[in-house]
């Protein structure tokens, strides 16, 4: 069983280093800090760290760590919700002793010496609480745990509405939550909005486009996002505004950064990570992402997607 085998390995060493992706969502930060509060429980006298980036939005969440270079000498770096290793925050994970990547996304690039790769979980956060299930004559779960697992389990399901939530899913929600943490400041830290946040949600309905096929899609450029005072990160994970309209069966956002276009693609009938692959990205059937320079390049994405439903719609 491959939770032994992560287990085992993270037995051999004294310094283990917990990574995540760029432009970590709840989901990915919920599973590195739920794996380094178990892994801390479980061999208080291991030095476990959990580094990257973290946006005013998931401060809740936790604190990261700040490390030196010299600890990768001797380390064990683990990757969580990540597949490739473009897509890690902070490189100096390639100079660990050894990788463990942890993933519930498609595989895309094998690299690490033990990659426990599943798209059968619902949420990394899941694969996370399997492990500690697997391995409970072994590891502790705790509260603090807990809590950031289950607000991993509660976004990257939204709320257990997609179609890859299965029975397990419900279980392991049911197994954090269980646990003594304030669901309420949870939800309010997860789900409260500004009144600022809801006059950008009022922006994009009054202003989305759609195709005569079912594709809807939003550009929103840094002006855009300055004007109601937005960072790039929310803007792309409100896709999902587009999401439940009876009219549309795909839909993207493209959202400005500094130096690039963030394109976040959904669908309920499409396989959308072929269509991100197409662009350098990557993700799940139905959920997928890439990263393009330019609103040309955007248009090109709007017409693929278009084509797609197109033929699928005449078939």
């Amino acid at each position: 069983m491959i939770q032994r085998e992560i287990i085992d390995l993270i037995e051999q060493y004294q310094v283990i280093i917990i990574h995540h992706h760029v432009n970590p969502d709840p989901d990915c930060v919920g599973s590195q800090l739920g794996l380094k509060y178990i892994l801390q429980a479980s061999y208080p006298d291991k030095e476990i760290y959990a580094v990257g980036h973290l946006d005013g939005r998931n401060a809740f969440l936790g604190k990261l760590d700040e490390i030196s270079n010299d600890k990768y000498e001797k380390a064990l770096a683990i990757l969580v919700d990540v597949g490739d290793k473009n897509r890690v925050v902070d490189s100096r994970f390639l100079n660990a002793k050894a990788i463990i990547k942890i993933d519930h996304h498609p595989l895309t690039e094998s690299f690490a010496n033990i990659e426990w790769v599943d798209t059968s979980y619902a949420a990394c956060c899941e694969m996370i609480i399997d492990l500690y299930v697997q391995n409970q004559d072994r590891l502790q779960m705790t509260t603090e745990a807990a809590r950031v697992l289950y607000a991993g389990l509660l976004t990257d399901t939204d709320r257990y509405y997609f179609d890859n939530v299965t029975g397990r899913t419900l279980r392991y929600g049911a197994l954090a939550y269980k646990y003594d943490f304030d669901k309420q400041a949870l939800y309010a830290d997860i789900y409260y909005q500004s009144i600022a946040e809801l006059k950008f949600k009022g922006f994009i309905y009054e202003n989305f486009q759609k195709t005569p096929n079912g594709f809807a899609y939003m550009k929103l450029s840094k002006e855009i996002l300055d004007k109601y005072n937005i960072d790039p990160n929310y803007a792309a994970n409100c896709v999902n505004t587009l999401a439940n309209i009876l009219e549309i069966t795909m839909w993207c956002f493209f959202v400005e950064y500094g130096d690039h276009i963030r394109v976040e693609l959904r669908s309920r009938i499409a396989p959308v990570n072929e269509i991100a692959k197409r662009f350098g990205g990557g993700g799940h059937k139905l959920a997928a992402g890439a990263k393009v320079y330019s609103w040309e390049e955007c248009d090109k994405i709007v017409a693929v997607c278009d084509e797609t439903l197109n033929n699928l719609n005449n078939h």
